[in-house]
């Protein structure tokens, strides 16, 4: 909506989760970027529930970050309770594995193919509920547009074992709660790895449309 490009870069395909398998979660991740008008979708194919903090498997995604340029990167927060949800392992160890990698891409005797990148931030977007994100975007003009999406993967959202937990609900409850915070609708909050610089703080305040 602002003019940038964006892209989602998959780890794995999902095929362990409870719901559908892996031919219908590549279906519904594709369906999901398409609604979000992403310019770029791929999955790298770990295996499901088997994502490691390697050295191989660091150097795989910074070929990545080397081919795509990005200035900013979007990671799950790397330390939550393990488990389910947010504490899921690939969310906590991709966390972890992808901030090293986007190191490992500026790095020139680093064995990739593609010439070094300097990543300008991440910005963690899974974070534990009772952590205090950066900041909040106000998301929503494109709540429409990001619950499609997030309806599209019905198998994880829908599922009888979601329906029994709440799992939709849960998401779209937390969303309205930061949303809450900053006065709007709905929120999505980030965790900045490093400071945010600005030049000016006045950036920082929201100006009514004229």
């Amino acid at each position: 909506k602002q003019g940038h490009s964006t892209g989602i870069l998959y780890m794995t395909r999902g095929e362990m989760g409870t719901g559908g398998d892996e031919a219908i979660r590549d279906k519904e991740t594709r369906k999901a970027a398409e609604i979000l008008e992403v310019d770029y979708m791929e999955t790298i194919g770990f295996k499901d529930c088997q994502v490691t903090d390697s050295f191989e498997n660091r150097l795989k995604v910074a070929e990545y970050i080397r081919k795509l340029k990005p200035k900013i990167i979007l990671l799950p927060y790397w330390d939550a309770v393990p488990g389910r949800g947010i504490g899921h392992t690939d969310h906590l160890v991709t966390g972890v594995m992808a901030s090293h990698a986007v190191n490992f891409a500026r790095l020139r005797k680093m064995p990739l193919s593609e010439e070094p990148h300097q990543v300008s931030q991440i910005l963690y977007y899974l974070f534990p509920r009772e952590m205090k994100p950066t900041f909040l975007v106000d998301i929503t003009e494109v709540a429409d547009q990001w619950i499609k999406a997030l309806q599209s993967h019905h198998s994880q959202m829908f599922g009888s074992h979601a329906l029994k937990t709440g799992f939709y609900d849960m998401i779209l409850a937390w969303f309205k709660q930061l949303g809450y915070m900053i006065g709007a609708e709905y929120a999505q909050g980030f965790i900045a790895a490093e400071p945010l610089k600005i030049q000016d703080p006045f950036v920082l305040i929201d100006t009514p449309k004229a």
